[in-house]
């Protein structure tokens, strides 16, 4: 394990105040917590990125034996019912079942730079709770108690990726915070905790790719592979596969990713389960305004 400090590039993962936002390399974080690019700025990375991301699946998919990426999966269908559908045509599918079923458990372990990390989401259709722990993320839960409000609670390193100073954090450790649906604060936070955004965090990214039929934790799957998806930090390249039942309603099973930063290696497996469990969350007693600490622009 790393001792000190992480050697993290200053350029991507510096705030607007000069910090700089260790959660950031965080997939499920990344997104509520970096700074936001501009419009022409995103498109030109974006460009360089995909590059990147199809000189390295054409190795990365062609080791894995994967098959029909444009045409679709060959073979017979009795043994695989995707057979004649392109991947994106799977995944649409996979995520209308997904949806249908109103709610999903996400467990999650990864592991960045030889630091673990875990995260346990129940997530649904407007409610959700998360669990974050780790070194590098901080520790948190996160309460989605409705579309106009959710609550946070985090440690010191947790809220310094909302750019506290190390006063303002130390001061409100552990102490719940109410985030409104007005505050700029609110669409990060609320990523991936609902179904809906769950199942396009663990969309793959183009190009795509079926990988070969196998068994992933006592189901029969098929992968759908690509680039890193929507909630990972800007610049990272590597592969992202979801695994889907290959039984109806045809769901996620797993998502399992290897990606690659400028500051180290992340590494991370998600594994779906209890969909159609209720999801219920009750609103903390006491919380504090998140506007009573910090400034309206994030």
């Amino acid at each position: 394990m790393r001792k000190g400090p992480l050697p993290l590039p200053t350029k991507q993962f510096r705030m607007l105040d000069g910090s700089i936002n260790r959660s950031c390399l965080h997939p499920v974080v990344a997104q509520r917590l970096c700074p936001v690019e501009s419009e022409a700025a995103m498109k030109i990375r974006r460009t360089k990125v995909q590059m990147r991301v199809g000189l390295l699946m054409a190795f990365t998919l062609g080791m894995m034996g994967s098959v029909g990426l444009a045409s679709g999966i060959s073979g017979a269908s009795s043994a695989n019912p995707f057979s004649g559908k392109t991947p994106a045509q799977v995944l649409a599918m996979s995520r209308v079942a997904a949806l249908a079923e109103g709610s999903v458990h996400v467990v999650e372990n990864n592991t960045f730079d030889g630091m673990p990390g875990h995260v346990v989401t129940s997530a649904g259709t407007t409610q959700g709770r998360q669990v974050l722990t780790g070194p590098y993320t901080g520790n948190a839960t996160i309460l989605l108690a409705s579309a106009r409000v959710l609550y946070v609670r985090g440690n010191v390193t947790f809220l310094g990726g909302y750019r506290m100073t190390q006063e303002e954090a130390t001061k409100y450790a552990d102490k719940w915070i109410a985030i409104p649906s007005s505050s700029p604060y609110f669409a990060g936070t609320a990523s991936f905790l609902t179904v809906s955004s769950v199942m396009t965090g663990v969309t793959p990214s183009a190009p795509l790719g079926f990988t070969k039929p196998k068994t992933f934790a006592g189901k029969r799957v098929v992968g759908i592979s690509g680039g890193p998806g929507p909630y990972t930090p800007s610049g990272s390249i590597g592969t992202q596969v979801l695994y889907i039942s290959t039984a109806k309603p045809y769901l996620p099973v797993a998502l399992v990713a290897h990606i690659t930063l400028s500051a180290g290696a992340l590494s991370f497996t998600d594994t779906f389960s209890r969909y159609g469990a209720r999801v219920a969350v009750k609103a903390p007693a006491n919380s504090i305004p998140i506007s009573s600490i910090l400034a309206p622009t994030p």
